[in-house]
């Protein structure tokens, strides 16, 4: 009964959490209106690290999702309810289960363990992968800013203009340059650079980056070494295809030995111990 009653307890607190977090943003408005209009008074601290930490986090939240490639920004709000509403049900079904006492507590630790720790996770490899989608796209994004700028078009213009003419093409490059054009009308363009290179750190994009910076600060001309650049970027993609199916034959090799040597070893071998064992016996 004691474990049952710290069950219900934690189910009461993890439902407690649930609707308040709905009213996050309104009581976080709430607080920064009170703050504002109290500001003659004097705000107290508590309130200050309560409205910066809800920031806080919610950028940092917002970024991790941006990264990820959900760019819808509003999720980021349902993302902590989402966890503790799916920690709920799980331990709903753990509860009304025929395991154990030990095995209920056991499950419904892992389980709790996994929504917090497994949406990051999957996140993180997103954004990973995301990254290096992205960057293997960068030659024709190369071919078709060298196509632009042979036209007459200054480079500002050229990502604007991709900005979206890439839609139809791929969402997420499109999407990082579109930022970098916006970026480059407030901070100026090699910031914006920067801050690309930031965001998607490989090696392509850092040549990419230092190319365009170097074009701003020396102006040389910049269409034909950009075909150039996405020639070679081409070449470093076919040679790492090549690389790996170079070393698919050595990591083949182990399951060709446990798989296939072992088996057929063994069917040469039986015969002969068979027909020894019987020979022994009789």
């Amino acid at each position: 009964m004691t474990l049952v009653g710290a069950f219900l307890i934690v189910l009461g607190a993890l439902l407690y959490f649930v609707l308040n977090s709905f009213r996050y943003e309104q009581r976080r408005k709430r607080i920064a209106g009170y703050i504002e209009e109290e500001t003659s008074r004097g705000p107290t601290t508590i309130n200050r690290l309560l409205v910066r930490f809800g920031k806080g986090s919610q950028k940092e939240l917002e970024q991790k999702l941006v990264n990820a490639g959900y760019y819808n920004k509003d999720w980021a709000k349902y993302y902590f309810p989402a966890k503790i509403l799916i920690a709920m049900l799980i331990a709903i079904a753990v509860f009304f289960s025929s395991l154990s006492e030990l095995n209920k507590m056991l499950a419904g630790v892992l389980a709790l363990v996994g929504v917090i720790i497994i949406p990051d996770l999957l996140l993180e490899v997103r954004r990973k992968a995301l990254v290096g989608k992205t960057s293997s796209q960068l030659p024709y994004l190369l071919d078709m800013m060298s196509v632009c700028v042979q036209t007459g078009m200054t480079i500002e213009a050229t990502l604007s203009y991709l900005s979206k003419e890439l839609e139809a093409f791929d969402g997420d490059l499109c999407y990082q340059i579109k930022r970098t054009s916006d970026s480059a009308k407030i901070k100026g363009l090699e910031k914006a650079l920067d801050d690309l290179s930031e965001r998607i750190p490989t090696p392509a994009v850092r040549s990419f980056v230092l190319t365009l910076i170097q074009n701003l600060q020396y102006g040389t001309s910049v269409a034909s070494v950009l075909s150039d650049l996405a020639e070679d970027m081409r070449k470093i993609q076919v040679l790492t295809v090549e690389e790996k199916v170079g070393r698919l034959s050595a990591k083949m090799s182990v399951p060709l030995i446990l798989f296939i040597m072992f088996p057929i070893v063994v069917l040469i071998l039986a015969p002969g111990i068979m027909q020894m064992s019987i020979n022994i016996g009789g």
